[in-house]
């Protein structure tokens, strides 16, 4: 999402790699790092690529997918930065219902024993350091401390990230899935350095000999493993979680 756009709404996100397009023309073959590093862009990219999903498109909605459908429309129809700013409010967590703020009158004061908020007095003439070692006793030692990484447990987006990923991960098996769909003939190995892969630097498409054949028997293996992967991300992607 822009940056300017961010700062002008109210959502707010408890996976911080949101998408920033920033203020240059997006587009969607070129797409901005600020956009290929965020989760949620390839959380688009994969269920493009889910069967069940194009063919509820097909139908305008009927289908196994019915249901996400209403939510993320048609995914083919606009370009990431156009689907992102129509559904970001999907993938943010709900509105708080107080924010921070000195009280003006009693009207704004929250009702007591409440588990959202409580009423704090300051003294205004007390020194900071004084004032944050008893904020830090009386306030935050009630707020649960945040888990290192993406706590999901704490998440109530509608759609969020879960589990453990890496933007590479998502390269890697997309790159992979699309060679092969392209080429189903070829190997693995043939298609690892069609997918740029790093570890078939070196080795070109159909070389023979030994060292090509261990390059190939290395290469299929981790190709493979990318492929599956590209498989349980494409299935995720029609859930309310992602990548699992």
């Amino acid at each position: 999402m822009n940056e300017s756009l961010i700062k002008q709404s109210p959502l707010y996100f408890s996976n911080l790699s949101y998408p920033l397009f920033g203020r240059g023309v997006y587009s969607e073959n070129n797409p901005p790092i600020t956009v290929i590093n965020s989760p949620y862009y390839w959380w688009y990219k994969f269920l493009q690529l889910n069967e069940d999903y194009k063919v509820t498109v097909s139908k305008k909605g009927i289908g196994k997918c019915g249901n996400l459908y209403k939510d993320f429309g048609n995914v083919y129809t606009y370009d990431f930065k156009k689907w992102w700013n129509h559904n970001a409010k999907l993938f943010a967590e709900p509105k708080k219902n107080y924010s921070m703020r000195i009280a003006q009158s009693h009207i704004e004061l929250a009702s007591f024993n409440n588990n959202e908020v409580v009423n704090l007095v300051v003294p205004l003439n007390w020194s900071q350091r004084s004032l944050k070692k008893k904020f830090t006793q009386l306030i935050l030692s009630k707020v649960q401390k945040a888990k290192k990484g993406l706590n999901v447990d704490l998440s109530k987006a509608t759609y969020k990230i879960s589990g453990r990923w890496r933007i590479d991960a998502f390269q890697k098996a997309y790159a992979v899935y699309i060679t092969k769909l392209e080429n189903p003939n070829l190997s693995w190995a043939d298609i690892a350095v069609l997918a740029k892969l790093d570890l078939a630097k070196g080795y070109k498409v159909g070389e023979k000999g030994n060292k090509a054949s261990d390059i190939r028997r290395v290469a299929s293996i981790a190709t493979i493993r990318h492929y599956k992967r590209a498989l349980t991300f494409i299935n995720s992607a029609t859930t309310n979680s992602f990548p699992y």
